[in-house]
């Protein structure tokens, strides 16, 4: 059986113990709902970043130094995307990266 998803098919065995209320999503999607959304943004900020981008927020000089932000984004997204236990270094990355996520959201646009 399969499922859309965001425009994805989504496969999964559909019985009562994984899947949450209203058989919305996968249990486990519902668990690690960090994970999950990590996996969405990833590809959607890798395409953005490629994008032959118009333009980029005031706070930059130029289109280098936004696509080196959304970059760390990328990098912090890809840590969360399965791993569990980071590193201090690794922690660090993933803050900073969700800081300037959360700074440039509004950014995301073309």
């Amino acid at each position: 059986m399969s499922k859309r998803f965001y425009g994805f098919d989504v496969s999964y065995k559909e019985t009562p113990h994984n899947w949450s209320h209203k058989h919305d999503f996968p249990i486990d999607e519902i668990w690690n709902t960090d994970n999950a959304l990590a996996q969405l943004i990833v590809p959607r900020l890798q395409a953005f970043k490629a994008l032959d981008k118009h333009g980029y927020p005031e706070d930059f000089s130029d289109m280098r130094t936004w696509n080196n932000t959304i970059q760390k984004m990328i990098d912090a997204f890809e840590l969360m995307k399965y791993v569990h236990s980071l590193s201090d270094d690794e922690e660090r990355i993933v803050s900073e990266g969700l800081s300037v996520f959360c700074k440039y959201f509004r950014n995301l646009w073309d």
